[in-house]
């Protein structure tokens, strides 16, 4: 049985370059069904659609790094790649996605800025063994 994994050490690309001051991360992995009743069942059928992910990424504002509001702007898709922990680089999650983005900050606490992004295409899973 392994330690469990805490979110201090998670590391995320877009575009191929470091989300600096990423500080959470979230994906969603979802399977669509309906429903496919024929006469006589007693039971529910049920089919699945295509698979579906998605999820967000936040993260401070830093001078240098503008990638998530590129992202956003690009209008296309854009690689992604999400490592839990930079203490193990076999493990992670990687493929295209479209991405939104939100800014804001005040008076009492720093600039974040905040995406939310949609799979487009394949989301590979790699490691986790």
């Amino acid at each position: 049985m392994g330690v469990p994994i805490t979110g201090q050490n998670g590391l995320i690309y877009i575009s191929g370059t470091e989300i600096t001051g990423a500080n959470e991360w979230s994906l969603e992995i979802s399977q669509p069904t309906f429903e496919t009743p024929q006469f006589g069942d007693t039971s529910r059928r049920k089919v699945t659609l295509l698979s579906d992910w998605s999820g967000s990424v936040n993260a401070w504002l830093h001078q240098d790094s503008k990638v998530i509001t590129n992202a956003a702007l690009a209008g296309v898709s854009v690689a992604l790649l999400i490592y839990p922990t930079r203490l193990d680089l076999t493990d992670y999650f990687s493929g295209n996605a479209i991405f939104s983005a939100s800014l804001g900050g005040g008076a009492t606490s720093g600039v974040s800025r905040n995406a939310t992004f949609e799979g487009d295409g394949n989301l590979t899973i790699t490691g986790f063994s």
